[in-house]
């Protein structure tokens, strides 16, 4: 579930999320299921305001539906080109693994070929059509080295050109902390193994300076 953050789309800055949390609008599916007339007379906010009229949710609960949502945004962002309208920036797939898992099962063969079917969707939007995809996917132990990694198997694994790990920070101060340790594990134009603390709440970083002090020490 994204967190509502400033710079998810033009437009939703600091100023805007700021009152929408203070009335509960927390996510993209808050702001999405909400009565945006009414949310913005609550916060004082313009109802024409463009940022809360650019971010769509698409219900998606299998690979299929997946599929046609990738396909119909393709298209209509074909007319968008040759129209006026602005075009879409930012994609957010949550959760793949949600929608791919169950067909890796005893059907292994057909299951596969639907996953490399979505992973060339996804690779369609961000490389013909300069769109950024974000996905995001669980963490799966293995039984013999105890490890955590990331679930869909070594295939998957190829299709992200670039991965992020959220973990929980041990001796958290409280149960319910929103900080996370986030950690660079694959990019293709930086060193991996890099870290920040960031806040999920606000998705801001948590003691910046801080952290920094103890990198340097």
């Amino acid at each position: 579930m994204g967190a509502l953050r400033a710079g998810l789309c033009p437009g939703l800055t600091q100023d805007v999320v700021q009152p929408l949390r203070s009335v509960g609008i927390k996510t993209v599916v808050d702001l999405v299921a909400a009565d945006l007339e009414d949310v913005a007379q609550k916060c004082g906010l313009s109802y024409k305001a463009g940022a809360l009229q650019r971010i769509r949710v698409a219900h998606a609960f299998d690979i299929f539906q997946v599929l046609d949502a990738l396909q119909d945004l393709r298209a209509t962002m074909a007319l968008q080109v040759m129209g006026s309208s602005g075009t879409v920036k930012v994609v957010v797939v949550d959760s793949v693994t949600a929608v791919v898992s169950p067909l890796l099962g005893g059907q292994q063969r057909e299951g596969l070929a639907l996953m490399m079917e979505l992973a060339r969707e996804l690779k369609t939007l961000a490389r013909d059509l300069s769109v950024a995809v974000v996905v995001t996917n669980h963490m799966t132990q293995d039984w013999e080295s105890g490890r955590f990694r990331p679930a869909l198997g070594r295939s998957w694994s190829f299709v992200p050109s670039t991965r992020v790990l959220l973990d929980s920070i041990e001796g958290a101060e409280a149960p319910g902390s929103s900080q996370r340790m986030m950690c660079l594990t694959k990019s293709p134009r930086q060193p991996t193994g890099l870290q920040e603390v960031v806040d999920i709440g606000t998705w801001g970083t948590a003691g910046q300076s801080s952290v920094s002090q103890g990198q340097q020490t």
